[in-house]
């Protein structure tokens, strides 16, 4: 008996899931150590008013992106469904490319318009670089088709390489500007070590003799063929940016620094629902579109899942968060720790829209995305002005947690575990 159970576990690690979750967990972890050390080196180096300067950057410039993310969503389902992932990839990559000019263009005009000449400057540093950020499409290409190693390898390589950049930047006492730049590399250098690695092989080289960039006019005609999928991933990085970039308006750098702080730390675990999400990309494309008790009954227990991990995080955050705070920035930032205790709320919340965005996504459901995202986005807003004056910084991490709440319960009350007619 007790052999037959001890062969029974073996057999299940062995099946290509697991060795695929294996090589993502790694990669992962690997990524989030290496992120969260650059993340506290550069921080206690900057201190909150320049912590707070460098993360209105980056949320910035990443609200002009996320059209993209809309994008690469809508394209990691398609390429998973693909009979010619090359071919697809090909006509995707010119669009891409297209899309990331125009925005970068679009981003650089508004900045030196409506943003102080030296925040301006930041903004363009990594503007001026960011269709390089293009070539990124091969991770999705690696992702679908179960190169587990491969993507782990060289985001481990990457994430290694920003560590080091990061803090030999520290030990230079270099100005922020360079931080800046080094933020602006981080977003392509995958995408550059992973072309590299495919057009070494001469069936990328053959495939892509014939490559011809697409119009901007058939770019932006197939941004319209997937307007739901874009729209959704619009409302949804607005609602993940919306409070940083509100707090820029209404308060000051250093407040933006504290709460910056909070934030960071929470965005640390979840990491595990990327870990999830990665490694069954194309097998949620297969069950969420089953009618069968079994397909159901699977969705469930992974839902009750991600819920159950998210919770048991957010109550160890609570519970530690004096001392987290303490040892990871410092007594110059001991002002983030009741932030960071209301902002552990929403990481149940997060773990679960993460489960029901892929849902949604493999049923083509983007309709019901756009109006979820959108409602929480509005309610967001709508609480950060009302409750930040009343309770301060931790009156805007109640507004977030509010917001991300209502969003999963929301998809939840709609999912129906079932598969639904499509919508375009």
């Amino acid at each position: 008996m007790y052999t037959k159970a001890v062969n029974s576990i073996k057999n299940l690690f062995l099946r290509p899931i697991f060795k695929e979750l294996s090589w993502y967990t790694f990669a992962q972890v690997f990524i989030q150590a290496a992120s969260f050390l650059s993340v506290i080196i550069v921080s206690r180096y900057l201190g909150p008013t320049n912590l707070g300067l460098y993360s209105f950057v980056l949320n910035y410039v990443g609200a002009f992106l996320t059209v993209i993310g809309g994008m690469d969503f809508y394209f990691t389902w398609k390429l998973a469904k693909s009979e010619n992932k090359i071919e697809d990839f090909k006509i995707y990559v010119g669009h891409k490319f297209n899309v990331y000019f125009v925005l970068s263009l679009f981003g650089l005009i508004s900045a030196w318009y409506v943003l102080p000449k030296d925040v301006a400057t930041m903004v363009s540093i990594i503007l001026l670089t960011v269709s390089l950020q293009s070539l990124n499409t091969f991770l999705i290409y690696a992702v679908v088709n179960n190169r587990a190693k491969l993507v782990a390898t060289v985001q481990m390589l990457c994430a290694g390489i920003m560590l080091v950049a990061k803090i030999s930047l520290v030990l230079l006492k270099a100005p922020l500007i360079w931080f800046i730049a080094v933020s602006a590399v981080d977003l392509f250098l995958s995408g550059v070590i992973f072309s590299f690695y495919f057009f070494r092989t001469p069936e990328w080289g053959v495939a892509f003799k014939t490559f011809r960039l697409a119009s901007f006019l058939s770019s932006f005609t197939f941004l319209f063929s997937i307007r739901l999928s874009i729209a959704s991933l619009i409302f949804w990085q607005l609602l993940l940016r919306v409070d940083q970039l509100i707090l820029a308006t209404i308060s000051n750098a250093h407040s933006l620094g504290i709460y910056s702080a909070a934030v960071k730390i929470s965005d640390v675990p979840n990491f595990l629902a990327g870990i999830l999400s990665m490694a069954l990309t194309s097998r949620i494309s297969n069950i969420a579109n089953q009618d069968t008790k079994g397909s159901k009954n699977s969705l469930r227990k992974i839902m009750f899942y991600y819920a159950g991990v998210g919770l048991l995080i957010a109550i160890v955050f609570i519970v530690f968060a004096p001392l987290a705070v303490k040892i990871l920035y410092g007594d110059r930032f001991i002002e983030s720790v009741p932030v960071l205790r209301m902002y552990a709320l929403s990481i149940p919340g997060m773990f679960l829209i993460s489960f029901f965005t892929s849902m949604y996504g493999s049923r083509d459901r983007y309709n019901y995305q756009v109006f979820t995202f959108a409602s929480a986005l509005i309610i967001n807003i709508v609480l950060i002005y009302k409750l930040t004056p009343l309770y301060g910084l931790i009156g805007t991490a109640l507004a977030t947690v509010t917001a991300y709440t209502f969003a999963a319960l929301l998809f939840f009350l709609n999912i129906g575990f079932k598969s639904e007619p499509k919508s375009s």
